[in-house]
């Protein structure tokens, strides 16, 4: 009979501590990833200061222009008071008189209205070629039908017509006021019609009656007849 004692327990086996799952050849994130990321950032802050620099600078690339310091009314000399400059960007959508140019500009005469504040253009100003001594450039604007618009051309000589107010009969025929007023004259520009149909025609006249017709045509009754060619 065996000895219970003979017999030895096996010890229980030492358990190994749990480690976690690693993956093979896990490591940690390269180094040359993070020096692409810091040389982007780099570039991006570089890209930034550069487009506000050219945007200043841009801001900065202003010309001086002349504009309109007070109303001038179309047919006038201009006067240096007449002017005044202004700094903006350039822009080649935009073509104002340069201020370099102000001493040439004084002198010659609006070819439409000036109002102030706008840019002065030298679309709005006359060519520079002097009239006649004796003769004074007036605008006369005229109403639908009242002038042969289509058919008026610089150099016509023409005659500007006094007419009746809305009010007022026509001179009846063998009265002394039945020839109504006529002053001569030629034309030197020719507008485009409004929307209202009007048109502003440029005329030179005789200094003697260049007030007379800028009266006349103040009031918006006058009409142009254009005289027959030679």
């Amino acid at each position: 009979m065996k000895n219970p004692s003979s017999h030895q327990i096996p010890s229980p086996t030492t358990a190994s501590p749990l480690r976690p799952d690693t993956p093979i050849g896990a490591s940690p994130a390269p180094r040359r990833r993070k020096r692409s990321t810091m040389v982007l950032g780099v570039l991006i802050m570089l890209v930034g200061v550069l487009g506000t620099s050219m945007l200043v600078r841009s801001a900065g690339d202003r010309v001086e222009v002349l504009a309109v310091a007070r109303d001038v009314p179309a047919g006038q000399q201009i006067q240096a008071e007449d002017l005044t400059t202004a700094a903006l960007p350039e822009d080649p959508a935009l073509q104002p008189v340069k201020a370099s140019e102000k001493n040439s500009v004084i002198g010659r005469r609006a070819t439409a209205p000036l109002h102030r504040g706008e840019l002065l253009a030298n679309s709005q100003i006359h060519g520079g070629k002097a009239l006649p001594d004796g003769q004074e450039l007036v605008a006369v604007e005229v109403q639908r039908g009242a002038a042969p618009s289509d058919a008026l051309a610089p150099g016509d000589q023409i005659k500007v017509i006094s007419t009746p107010g809305k009010d007022e009969a026509a001179p009846a025929s063998g009265s002394k006021s039945a020839s109504p007023e006529e002053i001569e004259a030629q034309v030197v520009k020719v507008g485009a019609p409004n929307a209202a149909g009007a048109v502003v025609v440029q005329v030179a006249v005789a200094s003697t009656n260049s007030a007379q017709l800028a009266a006349r045509a103040a009031t918006g009754r006058v009409a142009i007849v254009l005289s027959a060619k030679d």
